[in-house]
């Protein structure tokens, strides 16, 4: 996937009681996710979470992850932090078969 497009952004949601309690979007500039991932744990106030093979495969698969409680090596008041790849109107995700419910 190409991500030198300035119009790819990257959403992170800060998770507790399974409601969205804050939500931040910043644009992937240069295809550098890793500082745009960086700016989302700066704008939540958190540390960075330990980055596993697991979220590297979820990220690659589907654009996107979580990070549970566990990940922080600091306590957090929240039961986990999702990362969203969005990406630009008109540009599907590929990666593995198709289902009816990726059309609907």
């Amino acid at each position: 996937m190409d991500f030198t497009s300035q119009s790819h952004r990257l959403w992170g949601r800060i998770i507790r009681h399974h409601r969205i309690v804050k939500s931040e979007t910043v644009p992937v500039e240069d295809g550098d996710i890793e500082s745009a991932f960086l700016e989302i744990c700066r704008r939540f106030d958190v540390q960075r979470p330990l980055q596993l093979p697991k979220h590297n495969r979820e990220f690659e698969a589907f654009g996107r992850t979580f990070y549970a409680r566990e990940h922080f090596t600091e306590p957090v008041d929240f039961d986990k932090l999702e990362i969203e790849l969005i990406l630009p109107d008109g540009v599907k995700r590929s990666g593995g078969p198709r289902t009816p419910l990726m059309d609907a």
